[in-house]
């Protein structure tokens, strides 16, 4: 496909010795060019959103600018230095601070030390900064803590205090609690405040509100929006697929599609211009195909090697009366519900209500400390993991989980690993059939599943389900992190399961897309049932948004109190 490329000219300020330059970057994987010849220039304290679907190259270029990723053509500068060949840690080292995709927390640090990990840049020094230790002599200074590096490492402390000061009470009132127990949306803020204790020029946020509900999206904008009161002279580029938060916040938006940076200009004109709603949001119509339809198309075709087993009136799954507790905090609070043999049902909630615990209880990732699981009208009889998936279960984690180290076709077969002492001619016809649905794929077979983007994750993750051949599907946030255009694709793909009969338990985030989808829903807050009914009645039911910001807040006080 072409691409036009509309740049808007830029000033000279951008081009400016004390800015980012990103002079014709190219980044190839084998014989895909990830990035094509891309040019942007950041000015000191400007802010920068970055859009496009998946497989655009966005994440590729942050790896770029940040030593992750090497480019092969072009180059990047930040105040004169060049960047490109350095290490992540010499980059981060002058001035250049990032955050990550998917939340990065070390889970054993109290939530002050896990913000002093970024002090380092001003422990040992970098870039302009002196060096005041060195990398091998900082151990040995804390080891017998000579004066200077305890004057040191109070100065990171109290960096540490005065970063975590700026997101309120979310942080600082809980310092010496463990990374662990935050909140899903409190970890991206964590991941935030590390990257700031390193005191960057440049900040780069990579889907910072993915997995967020709006609430949530727009308190992280409010706290984006006073950072660049406080450091007015800090540059912020943001990848966002969530264009009412890049349109709030974002000076210029960049839109970038086979990549390439195809738009460089205001969020209102970039996104009216008729290439971005063509490359960002496709021709969808965000509807669910009608089942008939869907039952018929693509070569992933879904039926279970064998009959369900048990009474066909009972359910696939059915949790009773469950409780789950994560050490000494109760993370459901006598949780019933059911999935019916070829139904969809939805699990939503906001963060931290309990909704991956859902799905962790049905796999045995978490035994309940009471209640039962039944599969198929028996009590699960499963102890770990590995029986539950023998009995034909197959699962799509969150974050989409790729083993980054192999190839994927390795991943793949990973999804088939219960099939390896069976017919190989019928799975080299799956695998065929998978190419078949992913044409893409069959030039990456060898890639490194972690060089794929995001999107491009799913659909391996997707695949590889299907190749395990289940009779029950568990699917974690399938839109998290994706474009409208693949949240299209991957709300098609599972339509099309659910039309011929497969049984999908699922998470998400995205009460809309889901309810377009399943056949009923459950919501969860702080861990208890506060509604549930037919998806056609939930759909249009102001109860939803009231559920996710507070209706059931006493029902859910009511069982915690009796804990």
């Amino acid at each position: 496909m072409t691409v036009a490329v509309l740049h808007r000219p830029v000033s000279a300020p951008a081009q400016a010795a004390d800015g980012l330059a990103i002079e014709n970057v190219s980044v190839s994987f084998g014989g895909l060019k990830a990035i094509d010849d891309v040019t942007i220039h950041v000015r000191p304290g400007e802010f920068i959103g970055i859009v496009g679907p998946n497989g655009a190259g966005k994440s590729t270029l942050v790896q770029t600018i940040t030593g992750f990723v090497r480019p092969t053509a072009g180059r990047i500068t930040f105040k004169g230095n060049r960047l490109d060949g350095r290490s992540p840690e010499a980059i981060s080292a002058l001035g250049v601070a990032r955050t990550f995709q998917t939340s990065r927390v070390f889970p054993a640090l109290t939530i002050a030390d896990s913000v002093m990990v970024g002090t380092q840049r001003t422990l040992i020094g970098g870039g302009a900064r002196p060096k005041r230790f060195g990398a091998f002599a900082e151990p040995i200074a804390a080891l017998f803590g000579l004066p200077a590096y305890r004057r040191a490492e109070d100065e990171a402390r109290q960096r540490a205090d005065e970063v975590m000061a700026l997101f309120g009470d979310r942080l600082l009132s809980r310092k010496d609690k463990p990374a662990h127990s935050l909140s899903y949306a409190n970890r991206r803020r964590l991941d935030i405040a590390r990257a700031l204790a390193a005191a960057p020029d440049v900040l780069l946020l990579d889907e910072p509100t993915a997995g967020m509900n709006p609430t949530e999206s727009h308190e992280l904008a409010d706290l984006l929006i006073d950072l660049r009161k406080t450091f007015p002279a800090m540059a912020i580029i943001m990848i966002e697929h969530k264009l009412d938060i890049v349109r709030r916040l974002a000076e210029r938006t960049i839109v970038m599609a086979h990549g390439r940076a195809i738009i460089d200009d205001t969020p209102d004109a970039a996104f009216a211009h008729p290439e971005v709603t063509a490359a960002y949001l496709g021709k969808a119509t965000g509807s669910v195909p009608a089942s008939a339809a869907a039952a018929s198309g693509g070569h992933l075709q879904h039926g279970p090697e064998q009959d369900l087993p048990g009474d066909p009136s009972t359910p696939a799954v059915a949790l009773k009366n469950v409780d789950i507790f994560y050490g000494p905090v109760q993370a459901l609070f006598d949780v019933s519900l059911h999935v019916n043999r070829g139904e969809a049902v939805a699990v939503l909630g906001g963060n931290a209500s309990g909704k991956s615990t859902t799905i962790k209880t049905v796999l045995r990732l978490v035994q309940p400390r009471k209640g039962e699981v039944d599969f198929f009208g028996k009590p699960l009889e499963a102890r770990t993991t590995a029986e539950v998936i023998d009995q034909g279960v197959a699962s799509i984690p969150e974050g989409r989980r790729m083993f980054a180290e192999l190839t994927v076709r390795d991943n793949l077969l990973m999804g088939a690993f219960s099939r390896r002492k069976g017919d190989a001619k019928k799975l080299d016809a799956d695998l065929e059939r998978v190419i078949a649905e992913f044409p893409w794929l069959g030039a990456r077979l060898s890639q490194l599943a972690g060089t794929l983007s995001g999107g491009e994750q799913q659909m391996v993750a997707m695949a590889r389900a299907w190749l395990r051949r289940p009779k029950i599907l568990c699917i974690d946030e399938p839109s998290m992190g994706l474009s409208p255009l693949m949240v299209d694709r991957v709300y098609e793909i599972l339509a099309r399961w659910k039309a011929q009969g497969l049984t999908i338990i699922m998470v998400e985030q995205s009460a809309n897309h889901a309810l377009e989808l399943v056949d009923r829903a459950y919501v969860l807050r702080n861990g208890v049932v506060v509604l549930e009914g037919e998806a056609a009645k939930l759909r249009n039911d102001p109860a939803i948004q009231e559920a996710y910001l507070g209706l059931g807040r006493d029902k859910a006080e009511r069982a915690q109190a009796v804990v």
